[in-house]
């Protein structure tokens, strides 16, 4: 039996130890818990009792509380898979998610009636187990991710999910799978409407759909296109002539976070924040050895004159579309006209060209030293409640995307209302160890009915390390070093 109060870590290494021996875990799962032990020893966990007892420091005394005794179901812990567990926790949380799966579900029952269990194992497995996790009681329960597991061991063999792998990993390989699951369910009305506007993840829009292709296209977004997919734009600007050269799409699941690290270590900066990083990330940065037309075409109008050639030959050169299939610089008059970009300041910008409704983002704390060791990037990095994305949207630092862009047709329902970036925080993630070995723990927010109003909810935090659940606050959770942050748009 596990104390109510713990507050000598050494009693908990002993408790684990005996539990260890009684169970015969074999060696690589002692390295499961490696960092837990770890973070147990360098006092990462604040309130050490709420993992083992279930409640609040200092509530020992209000047990019977109805208030303090609500918790969350845990998930037992089948052999290394704590990184699977805290991702089906945090998308427990996630209630565009799950209305999600239950949509697919309901339409996938038309089209392949009384066979749903045959077609779609995970779909179905993930929705049963996520509705389990979001129900609250009174007293602790374990759910078993094992439908889950073999379900999505179908689609990847070559992930193995009873030995340590990365949360950000599993989370891409779940959404990948659930999208080769479900692609069965779009029927589209002709097949060449849809192939007309179908587009690879680095692809440019082939070509713009019809009324009926718009309508098959709605149903594809909604069954491959889910509440995490969101949408890249990378832009190619000159600053010397104000042109946008070049506009591209890419689709993203999570965006991937880089802290600000002191010069020469792998130490973040203390007080670095999460609008730091997304700063980092969707900076501008400056593109070598690229050439703006435009800008050479206007050098070659100022040369050509300096070097008194004719009208006719400066004309032709003004009224050039200055485009890259332009013959101009092989013209008599400018063969002695370096074709340099020393004319332009050119600068590669990404922005979000479409929020997605959940955002995940992964703060990369794995890093290499100076002498090609993995590392794992310490620190805390300060993230907010409530975000806002819209900071960062195309309209916001000057980029024209128009409406007959390729955005548009991404989620034509949607192409009005995709301008919002405002985003509540729902799932925070993380990692205690090293990389490649440790635990993963996670902080997850749940709607509770409130005892005070009626038809009122509150919401409440609890930390979940597998099994073992406990009640924490705001405080503890904005004091987390995050891995993976999920966030809801509102």
């Amino acid at each position: 039996m596990v104390p109510r109060r713990v507050s000598d870590t050494k009693a908990i290494v002993r408790i684990l130890t005996q539990t260890f021996r009684a169970s015969h875990l074999s060696v690589a799962s002692l390295l499961g818990v490696a960092g837990f032990l770890y973070a147990l020893k360098s006092g990462r966990f604040r309130n050490l009792n709420l993992l083992f007892s279930g409640t609040r420091q200092g509530d020992e005394d209000e047990e019977d509380d109805d208030d303090d005794a609500i918790l969350v179901p845990g998930l037992q812990n089948l052999g290394n898979n704590c990184f699977l567990n805290v991702i089906l926790q945090a998308l427990a949380s996630c209630k565009d998610f799950r209305s999600y799966l239950q949509w697919v579900i309901d339409d996938a029952s038309e089209a392949v009636s009384g066979q749903e269990d045959e077609q779609f194992p995970l779909t179905l497995a993930l929705s049963d187990l996520l509705q389990e996790l979001c129900t609250v009681g009174r007293r602790q329960s374990v759910s078993s991710p094992r439908q889950v597991m073999l379900a999505l061991t179908h689609y990847v063999r070559n992930f193995n999910l009873t030995c340590q792998q990365d949360a950000a990993e599993a989370l891409l390989h779940l959404i990948s799978s659930l999208q080769e699951e479900i692609v069965v369910c779009y029927r589209p009305t002709k097949t060449s409407n849809l192939s007309d506007i179908m587009f690879s993840r680095n692809l440019r829009l082939v070509a713009a759909p019809s009324e009926e292709g718009l309508n098959d296209l709605k149903r594809w977004h909604k069954h491959l296109r889910g509440p995490f997919d969101g949408i890249l734009g990378s832009t190619l600007m000159c600053r010397t002539c104000s042109s946008q050269i070049s506009l591209e799409f890419q689709f993203f699941h999570t965006l991937p976070l880089s802290p600000l690290l002191y010069s020469g270590s792998s130490n973040i900066v203390l007080g670095c924040t999460l609008e730091n990083c997304l700063k980092k990330f969707l900076g501008a940065e400056k593109v070598e050895n690229y050439f703006c037309h435009r800008c050479w075409h206007v050098a070659a109008v100022k040369y050509l004159s300096a070097m008194r050639a004719t009208e006719t030959d400066i004309e032709k050169i003004k009224n050039c579309g200055g485009d890259d299939q332009c013959d101009c610089k092989a013209s008599h008059h400018l063969q002695r006209m370096p074709w340099s970009n020393s004319y332009s300041f050119i600068l590669k910008q990404l922005t979000i060209a479409r929020f997605p409704k959940l955002l995940c983002i992964q703060v990369q704390r794995a890093s290499l030293n100076m002498f090609g060791e993995s590392v794992k990037l310490s620190g805390h990095i300060a993230f907010p409640l409530v975000l806002d994305l819209s900071l960062f949207s195309p309209s916001s630092i000057g980029l024209n995307i128009e409406k007959n862009d390729m955005s548009q047709y991404l989620n034509p329902e949607a192409s009005s209302r995709n301008h919002g970036g405002m985003y509540r925080l729902v799932t925070v993630v993380e990692h205690f160890g090293m990389t490649g070995s440790g635990h993963y723990t996670v902080y997850r927010s749940v709607r509770v009915a409130s005892q005070e109003e009626e038809d009122c909810e509150e919401l409440r935090w609890f930390s979940i390390s597998d099994s073992e659940v406990g009640r924490v606050s705001e405080s503890d959770v904005l004091g987390a070093e995050a891995s993976l942050l999920f966030y809801e748009k509102l």
